[in-house]
């Protein structure tokens, strides 16, 4: 089976000792903000772009923090997929968010605390990501 290549890109706001994380309603996860690089993207641009479609929040890169790699199964297809993620700062601390989700995202902003990220986040990548982002805040 032939291996399809896939990137994404995404972040962590880190605000008032909380993180930003979303909450996929139909999927029961708790992640942080991501989706695909579209052609012509650098890994920047996508974070700061799904960053705030998904959330709604402007925001900047503070600093690259890593990128993990995984591999699923898919309608019959074999995935590897790349995550590039970076720390992020609000522009505006004031912001109200308005998300500009696709349809089928059923998503809720979620800011937690750190212990209450390392506790609720689904997946152990997104903990490793955290460990990163907190490297990096230190």
């Amino acid at each position: 089976m032939d291996v399809i290549e896939k990137k994404s890109s995404g972040g962590i706001i880190h605000r008032d000792g909380k993180f930003l994380t979303i909450h996929v309603l139909n999927e029961n996860e708790i992640v942080f903000p991501k989706g695909t690089i579209e052609e012509g993207e650098t890994p920047e641009v996508t974070a700061i772009r799904e960053v705030e479609e998904e959330t709604g929040y402007h925001a900047k890169i503070i600093a690259p923090i890593g990128q993990t790699s995984y591999e699923f199964d898919e309608n019959g297809n074999h995935y590897r997929k790349t995550v590039y993620q970076f720390l992020l700062e609000l522009i505006d601390q004031n912001e109200r968010p308005t998300p500009r989700r696709e349809e089928h995202e059923v998503f809720e902003n979620l800011w937690l605390t750190e212990n209450e990220a390392f506790e609720r986040l689904t997946h152990e990548d997104s903990r490793n990501t955290l460990k990163k982002a907190l490297a990096v805040l230190k």
